[in-house]
């Protein structure tokens, strides 16, 4: 934990395994735990908050254990994200229903930030003048700093409600009527999201448009502190084209005469 590592996952583990030795947690012992912890979690969920914390504890202390992980422990990584013209008809679309949604897509998509977050973030973190949402924890667990592009900070002050009140700067909740507003904006911007995605997408959105516009590399990804380590932007390496890749230029074409 002093050097850096995750400790929420943590508490529950020290009460399912108590005073039981280190050197009697074995595979079987680690398995029952994850089945006990979170009976109805995915593999990766499984994976994430019982295996890899209970694994890097045994590591530590110097016990060897070749830990087999639940299949699946990857999870499926979602990658799917929006072009500009398709984002910006949601958005389009999503003003005609409902201002403050309008507002809230944008938010997401220039932040990065999921939902819930979103959805929590009080007035009062909120700096205009500095450009800057302050999100006390975020989904790796550790506060961050939010820039706020010029462009969204004009949008956030024209909230229909206001800004001279207190508590959350959105007044929405996560339900299922939100997922309806925007299967809808969606819908009337003939835009078609892959099933499980909903708003996700625009965190995708984010990081893909933060490489391609931005000129943000992976290092720059998790510079940003949405991300924790470098392995977890791997999955947008291949939304732009690599200098070498670009070299293809230089190849040989018809009717012109190849350089020597």
């Amino acid at each position: 934990m002093k050097a850096g590592g995750d400790r929420r996952f943590l508490v529950p583990l020290l009460r399912h395994f108590e005073d039981k030795p280190l050197v009697e947690i074995d595979q079987d012992a680690i398995d029952a735990a994850a089945e006990k912890l979170y009976p109805k979690a995915s593999p990766a969920t499984r994976n994430r908050q019982v295996y890899t914390p209970v694994s890097a504890i045994l590591k530590r202390a110097g016990v060897v254990l070749e830990l087999k992980r639940p299949r699946g422990a990857q999870g499926r990584q979602l990658t799917h994200w929006l072009r500009r013209e398709q984002a910006f008809r949601i958005f389009g679309e999503a003003d005609r229903i409902d201002d403050e949604f309008g507002i809230l897509l944008r938010t997401l998509c220039y932040t990065g930030e999921r939902l819930s977050t979103i959805l929590a973030l009080p007035i009062e973190k909120i700096e205009f003048e500095e450009s800057l949402a302050y999100i006390g924890k975020t989904k790796n667990g550790d506060p961050r700093g939010v820039y706020l592009p010029p462009d969204l900070v004009k949008r956030m002050k024209r909230h229909p409600k206001g800004l001279k009140r207190e508590g959350r700067f959105f007044t929405f909740t996560k339900s299922g009527h939100l997922y309806e507003l925007l299967e809808l904006a969606c819908r009337r911007a003939k835009v078609m999201l892959p099933p499980r995605v909903a708003f996700h997408v625009f965190c995708h959105t984010w990081a893909t448009w933060m490489r391609r516009y931005a000129g943000a590399d992976l290092r720059g990804l998790v510079g940003t502190d949405r991300w924790k380590d470098i392995k977890s932007t791997f999955r947008y390496a291949h939304v732009v084209v690599s200098e070498d890749s670009r070299k293809a230029a230089l190849l040989p074409v018809e009717g012109k005469r190849a350089r020597r």
